[in-house]
């Protein structure tokens, strides 16, 4: 086994995890980057004479390195007619590329520690299958020297927000302190959500800089104890949010519902007529994935109710697993500051009920179901830090306004009463 100068920090037992060769993560996912040494590897298995691949291409150039090339409806070159990887088949798993091989686990660096995150855009994570994280254990420590070189350990910490500087081992209060919120058992999961809302905005104080380690820890269990015994008597109140906002919510809705793929056509029409009507939030939501029932959009504006227990355990889960990895600021997501990353991560709560939403109207039904939470987390952690579109000025602008205190609290209550 190949040694490493990381800390491997065991993920999180509550998420389970076996591949089932579904083929999913081959098919309508971003390009699989490959290195020149991968690809002169895999070029040199002699795939020109297999009749399948004959005459085919199969990798593309990009940057300094290659990506997988795809057929018209976005499978990986390599998949077979059972949808199988055939470099798998042929040579064994150890001869795909390192990105097919991590899948769907990723490495986060933290000074010389390593977490692991987890991509719930993998139908048997979104659904929690399989062997406990813990047991992958042998096999994430033979990967990681070979994804995280060391000098990724000089990677920095991420501010607290703007100027105001933050330590790894801050981070790692900051982030203990969400994951207690989140597990509260005497909050349900939408005061669990609005009360990180005030957590992460009672941060947001420049004085903190100022404080010694020990005065640090000792503000955030006070804030944390605050925070949770107000949400234990938060009323909630029910309110739309502005109009505007819903309108930007719907628009942002429309890019993590978006399913990219290298080398897909453009559809420029179709897609501004979706823009429009996501924009104005007439009629039947668009049709954005194959799998989108055909709903109104004013019907998931009505009351469902708080999600209850089954419904909520994918999206406390895939919040946590989150938080946990530190998958959601730094590196991890776009660069961006640990609180402006932990409020976009809240934000995906009412975008998660949206789409889940979406799905339990597409069956008659008034409430939400585990089913339906289970493909959201599906389809919004497929976008979530991974698409260059949410990097974007004018989504940061849109992500910003959205993430607003009040703003987001009011979509967090919305979309989860």
């Amino acid at each position: 086994m190949s040694s490493s100068p990381w800390t491997l920090l065991p993920p999180p037992g509550f998420q389970r995890y076996d591949c089932v060769g579904c083929g999913a993560c081959c098919r309508g996912r971003f390009a699989i980057g490959v290195t020149p040494e991968e690809y002169a590897r895999i070029m040199a298995q002699g795939w020109e004479a297999d009749p399948a691949l004959a005459g085919k291409t199969l990798f593309l150039p990009h940057g300094d390195h290659y990506v997988t090339a795809y057929d018209a409806a976005g499978a990986c070159v390599f998949l077979d007619e059972r949808g199988l990887c055939r470099i798998h088949a042929k040579f064994g798993e150890a001869a795909k590329p390192l990105a097919c091989r991590l899948y769907p686990f990723r490495f986060i660096p933290a000074g010389r520690q390593a977490r692991v995150s987890i991509r719930f855009d993998c139908p048997e994570v979104a659904c929690n299958r399989g062997r406990a994280l813990p047991a992958h254990l042998p096999a994430l420590r033979a990967l990681l020297p070979h994804a995280l070189p060391p000098a990724a350990m000089d990677v920095p910490v991420p501010p607290l927000f703007g100027r105001v500087s933050c330590t790894w081992d801050r981070l790692a209060r900051i982030i203990d302190a969400v994951d207690r919120l989140l597990c509260a058992k005497s909050l349900d999961v939408t005061r669990r959500v609005a009360g990180g809302v005030n957590f992460a905005a009672l941060l947001r104080n420049p004085r903190l800089s100022a404080l010694n380690e020990r005065a640090f820890a000792d503000f955030l269990t006070t804030v944390a104890g605050k925070v949770t015994e107000a949400a234990e008597g938060d009323a909630l109140g029910r309110t739309a949010p502005p109009a505007l906002a819903r309108a930007a919510f719907r628009q942002l809705a429309g890019v993590y519902a978006r399913a990219d793929y290298r080398g897909a056509p453009a559809r420029l029409g179709q897609r501004f007529a979706t823009a429009v009507r996501l924009l104005t939030g007439g009629g039947a939501v668009p049709a954005i994935q194959p799998d989108f029932p055909a709903v109104p959009f004013s019907a998931l504006e009505d009351a469902f109710g708080i999600p209850d227990a089954e419904a909520a355990e994918p999206i406390i889960r895939y919040l946590r697993a989150r938080v946990l990895s530190m998958g959601f600021c730094g590196a991890a997501f776009y660069g961006r500051a640990v609180l402006d990353g932990l409020d976009a991560l809240l934000f995906t709560y009412p975008l998660l009920l949206w789409f889940a939403r979406l799905f339990s109207a597409g069956r008659n039904r008034s409430t939400l179901d585990r089913a339906a939470a289970e493909r959201a987390v599906e389809i919004v952690d497929h976008q979530h830090g991974v698409t260059p579109i949410l990097n974007l000025p004018s989504e940061r602008r849109r992500l910003s306004f959205l993430c607003e205190r009040t703003i987001l609290r009011s979509l967090v209550v919305w979309y989860g009463s």
